[in-house]
C-alpha cells in the first residue's frame, strides 16, 4: 500500500536526513526463503526516543535506549538475521530469540518485494519516508542504503558485499611490466621469493607452470590460500581442474565463488586478478593466469599490464579484502580432478619491453562495486592526457550512461587529449554493438564535434599481440592498472581490483606502451625469426627505446 498523496507531498519537505531519525538502510527482497531476514536500520543524530515504522498495513513501535549507538536495525526474524550477518540485530519483530527484543507491532508490517512504502514517525514527528520503486529500484538480493546526502543507492551494494571507503598511501616503489614482454618473469619471481604467505584471488587458472610454483612453494613452507571464480562466463575451463587438484594436493586452501539460492555470494563474478606476498607486495595486473596472458619469453600472448606494489599498508588493505571475499557467503572448497598439462600452442614474439622499477609513487586501491567511480574522477582531473587500452567498451543497458566512457569524452571536450585502443579479437568485433562500431560512433562524435578524441582497433594481425586484454588509463601522471572491464557488469556487481598509481614513471612506461601499439606494428615472429628488417618496425622500436632513454634520464636528475 502506498503513502496516501497528501503525505508523500508532506515528506518532499522534510528536513535533511542528518537533521533528525531517518531510514538508513533497507533490505525487503532476500535471498533466504520468506525473506526472514529482511531489515530496515534507522540513523540519528540524537536519540530519537520512541518510534514506529508503518507501511500502510501494519505498525511497528520500538525505543532505542542503548547509549552512545547512532543507528538501531529492525528484522523480521532475529535468529535468520544472526544466521546471515553473524550478530543479532538491535529489535526484531518475530519473537524468535530470548536475546533480541521484540518490538510492538499492530496490524501486518511485512515489507514488499517489489513496491511498498515507509513512514518513520518519532516523539510524534514524521521524520522520514521511502517509497519504491521510486526512491530506488528493488532487486533480489540487494541492500537499499543513503548516502550523506539523503540519495539512495549511491552503488550497488549486494548481501554480503564490502563496505570499502577510498584509501590513499605514500610512498609506494613498485615494477612495472607488460605481457607477452616480460611480465611473466616479474611474476614468477614474486611467486619464488615468497617465504610466508600468498594470497591469490585470479578469475581463471589454467597455466601449469604457475601451478608448479604455487606448489613448490606449499612445498617449502608457504601458506597459499587461493580464490576462484566458480562460474566463469562458458564454464570452468577443462584445464582447470588439474590445476585445483594439484593445489589441494601440495597443501593449499583454494576456494571457489560460486554459491547460488540461500548461500548467493554477494558479487555476480569474482573477476579480480592480483597476488599479495609475505604482506607487503602486492601484484595487480588485468590478466588471468593462463598461458597467453603470462607466455615465456619470446612467445606471443595477450597485450595485458601488471605492476608489482610494496608497501605494507597498501598489501594490508588488498589483504583484508582478500580475506572478507575469502570466507563469504558462497565461497566453497574447490574441487579437481587429477590429469594431465596441456601444452600452450602459441607463435614466436620479439619482446620490446623490459621491467621497470619505480619509488615513492602514491597509490590508490579501486576495488568494484565499492570504488570503481575513482576511475571516473581521475579522467575528470585530467588536463594534459587520458589514454585509454581497454578489451571493450560497452555503453550500460536502457539508455544508461557509461560513467568512464563519458567522462572520457568531456576529457576531450575541454581540450584534454584523448586516445582509445580496443581489442579486435574476433568475438570482440563479429556482433553488430562492438567494439569495431564503438570507434566508429567515437571518431564520428569527435569529427561532429571538432574534439580531440581518436579511437581505434587494435587487429592482431597487425600487432602481432593475440588480443588486448588491459583494462587500463593513463591520466596525466596517473596510471590504472585493473581488472575492470567498462561495461555496467564489471563496475556495478563484480568483485573487480585495481590501483591507481600516480608516479611520473610508472605512467611514462604505459604509455610508451601505449605508443608502440598505437603505431599497430607487427612484433610477432614466424618460426621464431622477427621481420626486423621493416622500417616501419625499426621506427616503432626506435620510438619505444627513445621514450625508455628519456625516463631514466628524467629520473637521473629529478630525484
Amino acid at each position: 500500500m502506498y503513502i496516501p498523496h497528501i503525505l508523500l507531498v508532506f515528506c518532499m519537505f522534510l528536513v535533511p536526513v542528518s537533521a533528525g531519525p531517518y531510514f538508513l538502510e533497507i533490505y525487503p527482497d532476500t535471498w533466504l526463503n520468506g525473506d526472514e531476514d529482511e531489515y530496515v536500520t534507522i540513523g540519528w543524530d540524537r536519540n530519537p526516543g520512541t518510534c514506529t515504522i508503518s507501511d500502510g498495513e501494519g505498525t511497528i513501535t520500538f525505543s532505542p535506549t542503548e547509549p552512545g549507538l547512532s543507528s538501531c536495525t529492525i528484522a523480521r526474524n532475529g535468529e535468520q538475521y544472526k544466521r546471515v550477518w553473524g550478530r543479532y540485530p538491535s529489535f526484531e519483530i518475530l519473537d524468535s530469540s530470548p536475546l533480541v527484543p521484540q518490538v510492538t507491532h499492530q496490524g501486518r508490517f511485512q515489507m514488499g518485494n517489489k513496491k511498498d512504502d515507509l513512514t518513520l514517525t518519532c516523539q510524534g514527528i514524521i521524520w522520514d519516508c521511502v517509497t519504491w520503486p521510486e526512491d530506488f529500484k528493488p532487486r533480489t538480493g540487494q541492500i537499499h542504503f543513503r548516502s550523506p546526502d539523503g540519495a539512495w543507492d549511491p552503488r550497488v551494494l549486494m548481501a554480503g558485499g564490502s563496505r570499502l571507503t577510498p584509501d590513499t598511501f605514500q610512498n609506494v616503489s613498485g615494477t612495472t611490466s607488460v605481457s607477452p614482454d616480460c611480465s611473466r618473469q616479474v611474476l614468477e619471481d614474486v611467486i619464488k621469493n615468497s617465504g610466508k604467505t600468498i594470497l591469490l584471488n585470479i578469475y581463471e587458472f589454467t597455466d601449469p607452470g604457475l601451478a608448479e610454483l604455487l606448489c613448490d612453494a606449499c612445498n617449502r613452507g608457504v601458506t597459499v590460500s587461493v580464490l576462484m571464480e566458480g562460474s566463469p562466463v562458458g564454464g570452468v575451463p577443462h584445464e582447470e581442474l588439474p590445476v585445483i587438484y594439484a593445489l589441494t594436493m601440495a597443501g593449499a586452501d583454494v576456494r571457489m565463488m560460486d554459491g547460488t539460492g540461500e548461500e548467493h555470494p554477494p558479487y555476480r563474478f569474482n573477476h579480480a586478478k592480483y597476488l599479495v606476498s609475505d604482506g607487503h607486495l602486492v601484484f595487480l595486473t588485468t590478466e588471468n593466469f593462463k598461458e597467453h596472458s603470462f607466455p615465456h619469453a619470446g612467445f606471443a600472448g595477450n597485450r595485458g599490464w601488471a605492476v608489482v606494489l610494496d608497501n605494507e599498508g597498501l598489501a594490508q588493505y588488498f589483504s583484508e579484502v582478500f580475506l572478507g571475499d575469502f570466507g563469504c557467503t558462497g565461497v566453497n572448497k574447490a574441487s579437481g580432478r587429477e590429469g594431465a598439462w596441456d601444452d600452450p600452442v602459441t607463435d614466436g614474439f620479439t619482446p620490446v619491453f623490459a621491467p621497470m622499477t619505480f619509488e615513492g609513487a602514491m597509490v590508490t586501491p579501486v576495488f568494484s562495486p565499492d570504488t570503481g567511480i575513482l576511475i571516473a574522477d581521475m579522467i575528470n582531473e585530467s588536463s594534459d592526457r587520458v589514454w585509454i587500452q581497454q578489451a571493450y567498451i560497452k555503453e550500460y543497458p536502457k539508455n544508461g550512461t557509461n560513467p568512464f566512457l563519458a567522462a572520457a569524452v568531456n576529457a576531450a571536450r575541454r581540450g584534454v587529449d584523448v586516445r582509445i585502443q580496443l581489442d579486435g579479437y574476433y568475438y570482440n568485433i563479429e556482433g553488430d554493438q562492438d567494439n569495431d562500431e564503438m570507434v566508429t560512433w567515437l571518431n564520428t562524435l569527435a569529427a561532429r564535434e571538432n574534439i580531440s578524441l581518436k579511437a581505434k582497433v587494435l587487429y592482431p594481425e597487425k600487432t602481432g599481440l593475440l588480443k588486448v586484454h588491459t583494462k587500463g588509463v593513463i591520466a596525466d601522471d596517473k596510471v590504472l592498472v585493473s581488472s575492470m572491464n567498462w561495461n555496467e557488469n564489471s563496475a556495478c556487481f563484480n568483485r573487480e581490483a585495481g590501483a591507481i598509481i600516480h608516479s611520473r614513471d610508472a605512467a611514462s612506461y604505459f604509455a610508451t606502451v601505449f605508443l608502440l601499439d598505437w603505431a599497430e606494428k607487427s612484433k610477432s615472429t614466424s618460426a621464431g625469426k622477427a621481420s626486423v628488417n621493416d622500417p616501419e618496425y625499426i621506427k616503432a622500436i626506435t620510438l619505444a627505446a627513445v621514450m625508455i632513454f628519456l625516463i631514466i634520464l628524467y629520473r637521473r636528475y629529478h630525484r
